[in-house]
């Protein structure tokens, strides 16, 4: 990790709120960095993050008189300034370089995180993991130009579920089976049911099962005894 954005992105990703991290002028840094921990190496971060810095890498023009050494003084004035600058520098890192799709991208995060959705579903954000729900508004994004719902439902749900497997019968009435291969629990509920709600058409039949799969002949690991559903 080299610099602020970075760092923040790591961060946010490993559960570290944006209002836990504080900047601070370094004591002693590289000229060729712009962090200076004191591992290189540093992954792992933890909350509350102290990040400090070397200014004048990046932001020489900004901060070489706020930080002048012979100004003396107002020590603590200085040093909440400097984090409060360093902030509103990393939300403009953070904008630079985005496209038409992230845009919009960002606007459906702030709907469905303001109820817009729905309230069940703003409630269930917690349930997703950052990468998995950005997966969900990267494929909302995809079903408002494609209407693609059925297979962006099936991709959506293989790519949370990893060992889940999707069937869908066109006789007669469509319907889709949902093997999820995963416990029930609430968690669960709450990402399947999410997912149903954004992503299947209104009315249409589904079955779910959890851990035990329907018995496949030919299929033995789908015929293990105490473990086969009935269709």
């Amino acid at each position: 990790m080299n610099y602020i954005w970075d760092t923040a992105i790591k961060a946010v990703r490993q559960g570290i709120k944006r209002e836990d991290i504080t900047f601070s002028f370094g004591s002693s840094y590289s000229p060729y960095m712009e962090l200076a921990f004191d591992n290189l190496n540093t992954t792992q971060l933890t909350a509350p993050l102290r990040v400090e810095m070397n200014p004048y890498y990046r932001f020489c023009d900004i901060f070489q008189k706020f930080l002048d050494i012979n100004f003396i003084g107002h020590e603590e004035l200085r040093a909440v300034l400097f984090d409060l600058i360093i902030h509103h520098l990393l939300f403009l890192d953070c904008q630079q370089g985005l496209n038409k799709r992230e845009y919009y991208g960002n606007f459906i995060r702030n709907d469905i995180e303001n109820g817009v959705f729905g309230q069940e579903i703003k409630e269930s954000i917690p349930a997703f993991t950052i990468d998995e729900f950005e997966l969900i508004i990267d494929n909302i994004l995809t079903l408002y130009s494609t209407q693609a719902s059925i297979q962006l439902f099936k991709q959506v749900v293989c790519s949370i579920f990893t060992d889940s497997i999707i069937y869908y019968r066109s006789e007669d009435t469509p319907e889709m089976l949902i093997y999820l291969g995963t416990d029930e629990t609430q968690i669960s509920w709450q990402k399947i049911s999410t997912l149903l709600a954004l992503f299947l058409p209104l009315g249409f039949k589904y079955r779910m099962y959890w851990r035990d799969h329907f018995g496949l002949i030919g299929y033995e690991s789908t015929m293990s005894v105490n473990h086969i559903v009935i269709y």
